[in-house]
Order: structure tokens, then C-alpha cells, then sequence
């Protein structure tokens, strides 16, 4: 019964998530190309059912970062300007992001052509990244990341700090000697947290640079706890079906640690207590990122 909902699902993605490549002439453009950075974005086409459902599967998620946007598989053009701006700023050329969009054969020719990556750990390490995605589409579980072996930036939550930490792991790996080594090393529990620490530093500063005063405290208010989710997990995950609690208990460590540094008089003058659950009403607005 399992195999047949899943295969269901798949079915169901496959019919509505993908599509072919235009130029985008709106902001809420299903797929564009920047002409010079070639920078690529794709949506995937909206669904009623498999987005409500995605939306109940990443309440885990939002729990954990205390909004309701993570994985709302609802991402606003603001969301996506912001990240593509950061990326832009980062010369991450060439790169994609899909945004809620299952498409395995277009991950599938990303991971043959991405020359960067050694085709050793492209068809091994690579190959295993494209299986796991395959069968268990984020169209349905979520999980914003970045998968360094195609060069692709997967957003499934209206978060731009966020979406911006996913996409430094691609800043990250592209200042490696041997990006292809770097990234399969990054597969291992636990080690994988030298990529997230790295990511995440590299979001909060971005921020500190370009953002307001409102958006660097959205940014630390999320990334806090993101951050200290994927530790309590990777450390939890170590214990049979420890994962989810160890994130959980990880995610209200990264929010106490924030309360804390507020109630010291860390530049967060401004209480952020309203926004929690509450945050769909809080942009990350591209017009006040200052070059």
C-alpha cells in the first residue's frame, strides 16, 4: 500500500511539476535564464493537493524554526529575488534553483553535465543524491538544501535567510580545490556540519551586510534555530528514530540561545516575540539590500 501511494505521489508530480523553459517577462513566471550570470530558476506548477499535503508533512519543520512558512511549498517572488540576488553577488553563475519542482531527468542532466564535480563522484555519491530525491520528492517532504553534485538549490519554504544559507553551501564548494571530494566528505553524519557552520555564517554576515536592521534580526531569528536543528539531528541520529526529537530539541536550544542574546543587548534592540507563528507579514525586501 505504501509502494502504491508513493508511486501515486511520484505520478502525480511528474504530471504537474514540470515544464518547459521561457523567459520570464513576471515576477511569478513559471522559468527564466538570467542572460548573464545564466543563473536558472524553475517553478514547479502549483497543486492544490500536493502542496496541502507537503504543507501537513513539514510541520515538523515549521515547529522547529516557529513559522509557518517553512515548507509551506509556497515561495513569493520576494523570497526568490532575495536568493537570486544573493547569488548574483556570489558569482554562483550557471547554477539552478528549483523552487517546489520535482524534476528527476532535469536533476539527471544536471548531475552528467556539471563539470566541476568529478564524474567519479558525480555517478557514485551523485548518483545515490539523485536516487534519494527521486523517490522521496521534496514536492511532498520538503526540506530546503542544496545538492552540490547538480548544482541545484532546492526552496520549498517562504524564507529568504533560509534559502540564502542553502545556497552558500554552492559559495562554499566552489571555493574547494576538490569540490568533488568536499562534497562527498560533507555526506558523513556529523561532518556534514563543517558545510552547515560554513553556510550559515556566510548568510548571517550577507545579511549584516546588504540587509536591515529588520531583516538581519529575521535572519538571525531563523538561522539560529535551523542551525541548531541540524546539529541536535546529526547528533540524535546516532539513536534509532532519534532524528526528529534530536532536531526538535536542537531548534529550541538555536531559539534560547536567541532570547539570551537580546536580553544582553545584542543589537536586536527590537523585541521579535510577535513574529513568531507569525511571520508571514515580514518580507525580505530586496529594495533595501544596499549594493
Amino acid at each position: 500500500m505504501k509502494t502504491k501511494l508513493m508511486l501515486l505521489l511520484i505520478g502525480c508530480i511528474l504530471l504537474t511539476g514540470c515544464h518547459s523553459i521561457g523567459h520570464r517577462s513576471q515576477s511569478d513566471a513559471l522559468s527564466y535564464r538570467d542572460a548573464k550570470t545564466e543563473i536558472q530558476v524553475e517553478r514547479g506548477r502549483p497543486n492544490a493537493v500536493i502542496d496541502g499535503l507537503g504543507w501537513v508533512v513539514g510541520t515538523p519543520t515549521k515547529l522547529a524554526l516557529w513559522d509557518r512558512r517553512a515548507d509551506n511549498h509556497d515561495v513569493s517572488p520576494q523570497t526568490e529575488t532575495a536568493l537570486v540576488q544573493y547569488m548574483e553577488r556570489n558569482g554562483l553563475d550557471g547554477s539552478m534553483v528549483r523552487i517546489n519542482q520535482y524534476d528527476p531527468w532535469g536533476e539527471w542532466e544536471r548531475l552528467t553535465s556539471n563539470k566541476r564535480i568529478h564524474p567519479g563522484w558525480r555517478y557514485t555519491v551523485g548518483t545515490y543524491n539523485h536516487l534519494k530525491y527521486t523517490l522521496l520528492p521534496g514536492r511532498v517532504f520538503g526540506g530546503d538544501w542544496y545538492n552540490p553534485f547538480t548544482d541545484s538549490t532546492h526552496v520549498y519554504s517562504d524564507i529568504a535567510p533560509l534559502a540564502i544559507s542553502r545556497a552558500a553551501y554552492a559559495k562554499d564548494i566552489r571555493a574547494q580545490k576538490q569540490p568533488g571530494t568536499y562534497a562527498a566528505i560533507q555526506e558523513l553524519p556529523l561532518v556534514n556540519m563543517v558545510h552547515t557552520t560554513r553556510a550559515t555564517s556566510d548568510a548571517l554576515k550577507y545579511a549584516a551586510q546588504h540587509g536591515t536592521a529588520q531583516e538581519q534580526a529575521e535572519a538571525k531569528r531563523i538561522l539560529s534555530p535551523d542551525y541548531g536543528s541540524n546539529w541536535g539531528g546529526q547528533i540524535a541520529s546516532f539513536v534509532p528514530f532519534g532524528a526528529p526529537l534530536g532536531r526538535l530539541a536542537g531548534a529550541a536550544v538555536g531559539h534560547a540561545t536567541n532570547r539570551l542574546s537580546r536580553r544582553g543587548g545584542s543589537d536586536d534592540s527590537q523585541s521579535l516575540d510577535e513574529t513568531s507563528c507569525d511571520t508571514a507579514d515580514v518580507d525580505w525586501n530586496p529594495s533595501n539590500l544596499n549594493d
